[in-house]
C-alpha cells in the first residue's frame, strides 16, 4: 500500500512521543520497538528511514518519500491523506491483528512500493494501490468511493518476504466501497477476489 513535493518539516528529537506538541510536524525515523504514539500535524518519512506509528493521531497528511524502507501505520487515525511512494520493504496500514477500525479522512495511496497490507480501514474517499512489486493484500476495508488496485508490477521476491502459497497473488477480500472496486492491469498476476461489495471488476 503519489507524492509531489513535501512541506518543510521540523526534526523531532527522540523523546517520548506522547509528550509531543499537537502542532509538531514529525520527521519519522524510528524502530518498531519505539513507535511514535502522539498527536502530530503531519508526518514525513525520509529516504532510507523506517517509520512506525501506533495509536497515534495525525491531523494532516502522512507522506513517505521515495526510498523509505518501512512504513507501519497501526491503530492510527489520519485525518487527511496517506501517500506512500517507493517504500522499498514493507507497508502496513491498519490495526494490529486487524481488530479495530482506524480512519483515514481522505485517501490512501500507495505507489511504487514493495509489500502492501491495508486492512480494516475506514476511508472517506479512495484507496489507490498502483505499481507495487511485492505481496499485496486489501482486507475488510470500508471506503466511501472507490478501491483501485491497478497497474501493479510482476511480483519481485525478496528474502524478507518469506514463503506463502500463491505469494504473487493479489488478494482483495471482504471490502466494501460506495462506488467501484477495480483490480485491473496487474501484469497477469493471480487474483484472489472474494466477498467484496460491489463485486470487484478485473
Amino acid at each position: 500500500m503519489v507524492m509531489g513535493t513535501t512541506a518543510a518539516a521540523t526534526l523531532v528529537a527522540p523523546v517520548p512521543a506522547h509528550a509531543a506538541d499537537p502542532g509538531t510536524r514529525l520527521v519519522c525515523d524510528n524502530s518498531s520497538a519505539h513507535p511514535y504514539t502522539g498527536t502530530y500535524k503531519s508526518v514525513t518519512v525520509p529516504k532510507g528511514a523506517s517509520c512506525f506509528l501506533r495509536n497515534a493521531v495525525v491531523t494532516g497528511n502522512v507522506k513517505a518519500l521515495h526510498g523509505a524502507k518501512n512504513v507501519f501505520i497501526v491503530n492510527t487515525r489520519v485525518d487527511r491523506n496517506i501517500m506512500l511512494r517507493g517504500v522499498t520493504r514493507n507497508v502496513k496500514i491498519g490495526p494490529g491483528n486487524c481488530k479495530i477500525d482506524p480512519i483515514a479522512g481522505n485517501n490512501i495511496k500507495v505507489t511504487r512500493s514493495h509489500n502492501v497490507l491495508i486492512c480494516l480501514m475506514s476511508v472517506d474517499n479512495n484507496i489507490m494501490v498502483t505499481r507495487n512489486d511485492g505481496r499485496i493484500t486489501l482486507t475488510a476495508n470500508k471506503v466511501d468511493n472507490n478501491i483501485s488496485v491497478t497497474n501493479n508490477l510482476a511480483y519481485h521476491h525478496l528474502a524478507s518476504d518469506g514463503h506463502h502459497k500463491r505469494i504473487a497473488a493479489i488478494r482483495v477480500r471482504h471490502n466494501v466501497a460506495g462506488r467501484h472496486i477495480r483490480v485491473t492491469g496487474n501484469d497477469s498476476r493471480p487474483l484472489i477476489l472474494r466477498h467484496n461489495t460491489p463485486t470487484a471488476t478485473s
